[in-house]
């Protein structure tokens, strides 16, 4: 998306972890701070544009960027920083990384960071989309990418987060039926048993 202030037009590029935080801890930002930080337009020449454009993409900008969570699509592969990344598959996940998962979702604040470092590891091949191969989980090569990805699109981790646990309802859903089959079969069983005799 592009805006235009005065004569010029502007970018407006994704919103990565780090603005989300600054968004986060300042909810009522100032309309200079919020274009430049989402446009990367100078302060000067925002000051001396229209006001009534200042006022309109700072109204877009606001209103759009929650927007933008709500409508985004769920990347399996993503290029960041001229690498190729790829969301975890969780028919896949090892243990200890769902555990991980687990521990750092039940936190407070959630860590966006962490999380996008563990919901995105590196391609261990070319295979994109729902053939792609991750590297190994490692938890230190997920720490090691953590300053980098806070620059990372938080649209994505958003969509991967909703998308991680809408499956973990899914399991848990069909675990406790698969339980509750099991335990009607075993009763029935018994009931029978106890009925020859």
């Amino acid at each position: 998306m592009k805006v235009a202030l005065g004569k010029k037009d502007y970018e407006v590029k994704p919103i990565t972890i780090r603005q989300y935080k600054q968004l986060e801890q300042n909810p009522q930002i100032n309309e200079i701070d919020l274009i430049h930080m989402l446009t990367s337009a100078p302060r000067e020449e925002i000051v001396k544009a229209p006001m009534a454009d200042v006022k309109f993409v700072a109204s877009v900008l606001r209103s759009d960027w929650g927007a933008e969570m709500d409508t985004t699509p769920l990347e399996l592969t993503i290029e960041f920083n001229g690498k190729l990344y790829g969301l975890i598959i969780p028919s896949k996940i090892a243990y200890g990384e769902w555990i991980n998962l687990e521990v750092f979702l039940s936190r407070s604040p959630v860590d966006m960071v962490l999380l996008a470092t563990h919901l995105y590891r590196p391609l261990a091949s070319d295979k994109i989309g729902d053939e792609r191969e991750l590297i190994d989980y490692d938890l230190g090569e997920c720490q090691s990418r953590m300053e980098e990805f806070m620059d990372f699109p938080v649209r994505s981790v958003m969509s991967a987060l909703f998308f991680l646990t809408t499956f973990a309802q899914e399991l848990t859903k069909s675990s406790l039926s698969s339980m509750e089959t099991k335990m009607k079969n075993d009763q029935q069983r018994k009931e029978n048993q106890r009925q020859k005799k």
